[in-house]
């Protein structure tokens, strides 16, 4: 909800309406890396994967050769057994790391000044654990590749009472100050009772493993870039889950995930990029900052002006949540695409945050959340599969949003739809919408523009929001909507369109399971709906109505009115044809001056 009183509008900057193009398919190659003698050179598969072109600049990881796991026994190693004590890696070359460490530490520190070799440590059974410092602790190489021996389980634990230097490092169990890749069909326990679990100060990538995850701090952070081309991924952590940082260099802080399953439970965000946020698939189940609270975490109280044609909504500007200075999302980045996969989100703050675009090109998402569903600084477009928001303050909000097609269900305690700038667009090409909003249903503090597609609103039971509202203008050219709700601000499709709509006042309260029905001369079914809500009011546009032809309007299996169009717009009651009866930007219309945010009325 927002500012909607017509007389007291803020001016705000004009944006621009941008068009977007759903994600097309990702294309990864592979070819086979020739055998070498080298001790720095393990034969494996190569992949460069990076999404096609979209409106959000596509993230493109570079997966080499070394990434993957390989017959490391054919090739010249060097067995590291932890039994003795603490190690030290000065030089590259394939290490495998056996044993149990009970208070010491994996130390690597190759000068990569001099040798830019790779350094792999193939984890086979190892378990270290440190009560000062990181257990497994890179200090300098080119690149260190952790290789989870198959079949195998491998466990590092980090005490409370480490100690970080001036820098704040090392500040993970699994600390490294190089490119880490971790990669291998094994299993990889971490717990870090100090911080963080696994951290990079520049990128890591995961192309293979299950990861088990407990940590104070975040889960997973790679400063550049954080990948997952495959794995099974389940973290328990304080703060974040899976974060990038790196908030000064362009095109850096990124999340890139191509595929894999993730159990996320985080004290803060789930998954926390300050970049861009591109997942091409997967399965995800995440919680986040307890998870959906019950109910909204904004206030939703109402009032009104006193002046005709809106009101304010006190839940604009006082966010409850606000005060909390730990954010408590599920998905949250600069920008997000969203191609493919399965989620699961339950948030206690927004399920979906992005300060710039969001993209949902295609997937399964089922969000519940104590704030916003889905909410963008800038613009939502969404062409998904399957959205189903099944709790939420807001369900999608954005100062542009577009729907392409899927089959959307949102419930919201207030507003379904929220386009919240002055020059924004709410754009219907396709999908078909169901909306059960407690607030408006539809609401476009700018105008809608609806070319296709189904949307079905279950507005408000209060008088101060509609089922349809907007600011500017709303023409439908085809498409159908039937949005019922309170009468005393309702609104229909306007006279801009090309389809022609209808709105009925009723003069009683239509109750919960009450079937809306229109028929034509000869009885075919134009639309049908039957709200779980009550209802006073209905706006119906719909293909098969057209003005000079008659049609008949049915509660439950009562004939209510039978009228015939003339206009691109037409005002009924149980009498006929009637007048704009809801209160707009000219006044309250005859509606008896009832206070915005009234239960509803019928007509007097």
């Amino acid at each position: 909800m927002k500012y909607k009183n017509r007389f007291f509008l803020v001016p705000l900057l004009i944006i621009s309406i941008v068009m977007f193009a759903a994600c097309s398919s990702n294309e990864s190659t592979e070819t086979k890396v020739a055998a070498s003698n080298s001790d720095n050179t393990i034969k494996a598969v190569s992949s460069t994967a990076s999404s096609s072109t979209s409106p959000i600049k596509a993230v493109s990881v570079k997966y080499e050769s070394e990434d993957y796991y390989v017959d490391w026994r054919s090739q010249s190693y060097q067995t590291t057994n932890l039994n003795s004590g603490s190690a030290n890696i000065t030089k590259s070359g394939i290490y495998e790391v056996t044993g149990t460490l009970n208070d010491g530490s994996l130390i690597v520190n190759v000068d990569k000044s001099i040798d830019k070799g790779i350094v792999y440590i193939i984890l086979n059974n190892a378990k270290i654990s440190s009560s000062k410092s990181a257990p497994i602790n890179i200090k300098d190489a080119k690149k260190v590749v952790l290789l989870l021996e198959n079949g195998t389980q491998n466990t590092i634990y980090q005490g409370s009472g480490s100690v970080a230097d001036q820098n704040g490092e090392p500040s993970a169990a699994v600390f490294s100050k190089s490119d880490l890749t971790i990669s291998g069909s094994g299993v990889l326990n971490v717990t870090s009772d100090f911080n963080d679990g696994i951290t990079s100060k520049d990128k890591i990538k995961i192309t293979d493993g299950t990861l088990i995850i407990k940590s104070k701090g975040d889960g997973i952070v790679g400063k550049d870039l954080l990948a997952v081309q495959k794995g099974n991924i389940t973290i328990d952590a304080g703060k974040d889950g899976l974060r990038s940082t790196n908030d000064t260099e362009a095109e850096k802080g990124n999340i890139a995930i191509e595929n894999g399953t993730f159990k996320i439970t985080s004290a803060k965000d789930a998954i926390d990029a300050f970049a861009a946020l591109q997942i091409n698939d997967g399965i995800f189940n995440l919680t986040s900052g307890g998870g959906y609270p019950g109910k909204s975490i904004k206030s939703g109280d109402k009032f009104g002006f006193g002046g005709p044609g809106g009101h304010f909504d006190q839940a604009s500007t006082q966010d409850t949540a606000s005060t909390n200075k730990e954010s408590m999302k599920g998905l949250k980045a600069g920008s997000i695409a969203i191609k493919n996969g399965a989620f699961t989100v339950s948030s206690y703050e927004d399920a979906i945050n992005s300060n710039g675009s969001i993209e949902i090109g295609g997937g399964t998402l089922t969000l519940e959340s104590g704030d916003d569903g889905i909410h963008s600084s800038t613009n939502v477009t969404i062409a998904g599969k399957i959205i189903e928001i099944k709790n939420s303050y807001e369900a999608i909000e954005g100062q542009n949003i577009t729907i392409n097609s899927g089959e959307i269900r949102l419930t919201s305690s207030d507003d379904g739809f929220n386009v919240n700038n002055e020059s924004g667009f709410l754009t219907i090409n396709g999908g078909n919408v169901h909306m059960n909003a407690g607030g408006d249903g539809t609401d476009s503090n700018g105008s809608i523009n609806m070319i296709g597609g189904s949307v079905y609103v279950e507005g408000p039971t209060n008088d101060g929001n509609a089922a349809i509202d907007y600011n500017g203008n709303f023409s439908i050219s085809t498409g159908t909507i039937v949005a019922s709700g309170s009468s005393g601000m309702a609104q229909v499709p306007d006279t801009s369109s090309t389809q022609a709509s209808i709105l009925m006042y009723y003069s009683s309260i239509q109750e919960a399971g009450t079937a809306i029905t229109l028929k034509d001369s000869n009885g075919k079914v134009i639309v049908s709906t039957t709200p779980a809500k009550q209802y006073a009011s209905v706006a119906i546009s719909a293909p098969g109505l057209k003005t000079g032809s008659t049609y008949t309007l049915y509660s439950g299996s009562s004939k209510i009115v039978t009228f015939t169009p003339k206009n691109a717009v037409t005002y009924l009651n149980e009498s006929g044809e009637t007048t704009n009866q809801s209160r707009g930007p000219g006044g309250f219309g005859g509606r008896g001056g009832r206070k915005p945010g009234s239960r509803m009325q019928p007509p007097q």
